[in-house]
């Protein structure tokens, strides 16, 4: 089944239709998960060297304060899992999905993202500075004062989320659509919103935090 574009624009998951039940155990550290099913599991303050995983979905299980040394996740979705304060570097993530996931304060700096989907996550304070989310929605997921310096953020979509005191100077915002988003208190340069979508409301608001003066 190939991953096709959905409305948004965002190509979703191509999962596999008759995945493997596994158990947590049975992940193991460098070793890819392909067409599986993982149910529960804590790897909270674990180091974990390589995650790959491919046409899989993984359910209830914490990375909480753990160190992920590389993690490669392709047609993914991650559900109700904690990676709060999680260290994830070179992470590499296509077509994958997190859902009512915690993020808190987890460190994915210089990642890179294309057609993730963030849904009722918790992902405040999270970092992502220098990496990439292209091409994704956030939906009902609380990013506030997360730090997206100087990320790649064209063409994402944001659906009531809450991005208030978040900071993303310099970031790419070419066609991010901001419409839905809470930004009180947003850090943002006016040479940053080059070409995003914004509401007049928040036009104003904008404007007032840039120093102009409408009249």
């Amino acid at each position: 089944m190939r991953a096709k574009k959905s409305e948004s624009r965002r190509a979703v998951p191509d999962l596999a239709e008759d995945p493997q039940d596994l158990s947590a155990g049975e992940i193991v550290d460098g070793e890819p998960l392909e067409d599986a099913y993982v149910a529960g599991g804590d790897f909270a303050g674990k180091t974990i060297q390589r995650l790959v995983v491919r046409r899989s979905a993984v359910e209830g299980v914490s990375f909480a304060g753990a160190h992920l040394r590389s993690v490669k996740l392709r047609d993914a979705r991650l559900v109700r899992c904690d990676l709060s304060n999680a260290v994830v570097r070179g992470l590499e993530a296509s077509r994958v999905e997190f859902v009512d996931c915690r993020l808190i304060g987890m460190k994915a700096l210089e990642c890179r993202m294309e057609d993730v989907l963030l849904e009722r996550c918790d992902a405040r304070y999270a970092q992502f500075y220098g990496g990439a989310a292209r091409s994704s929605d956030f939906v009902e997921s609380a990013l506030r004062e997360a730090d997206f310096r100087t990320a790649n953020l064209e063409n994402t979509r944001w659906t009531r989320a809450d991005l208030s005191r978040a900071d993303l100077t310099g970031a790419k915002l070419t066609g991010a659509d901001l419409r839905g988003a809470a930004i009180d208190g947003i850090i943002v340069g006016a040479a940053d919103l080059a070409g995003a979508i914004v509401s007049p409301g928040q036009a104003m608001d904008l404007a007032r935090l840039l120093g102009l003066e409408i009249r």
